[in-house]
């Protein structure tokens, strides 16, 4: 990733380095004037124009280098995001076990309770045939 980075970086530092070197100051007026770069009828660029594009340059490449400083926690934070999307699903499939067995714990008391209260356990089959006790 650093050699990515300097691939980048390094052509801006060169061509900043060569303008940097290129330039002088006119002597008529306070301005900046550039031996390979001179349009017709300039007395060439002011000096704080000149100023603020070297500081832009300088945050443009500040920001760039941070990007890639910064690349290594992005990894980092992707690769939490895939582990906790995979703990979130298994999360819900140990939920629904759960809960299951919480139904069964409770169904399992509600029989133990008719059980010790000496009522018969009503299977499901009595209730398809109906009751013949009032006949």
């Amino acid at each position: 990733m650093k050699l990515f980075q300097y691939l980048i970086i390094l052509p801006f530092v060169i061509i900043a380095i060569l303008a940097a070197s290129d330039a002088e100051i006119c002597s008529e007026t306070r301005a900046v004037c550039f031996q390979s770069f001179k349009l017709e009828n300039s007395g060439g660029f002011k000096l704080e124009t000149v100023l603020a594009v070297f500081f832009i340059f300088g945050y443009l490449l500040g920001r760039i280098s941070a990007w890639f400083g910064y690349s290594p926690i992005r990894r980092a934070l992707r690769l939490q995001r895939k582990q906790n999307r995979a703990l979130n699903k298994e999360q819900a499939k140990l939920n629904e076990t759960v809960s299951g067995l919480k139904q069964d714990i409770i169904r399992e008391k509600a029989q133990r309770e008719q059980a010790a209260n000496g009522q018969p356990k009503k299977g499901w089959w009595k209730s398809l045939k109906g009751s013949k006790k009032g006949n």
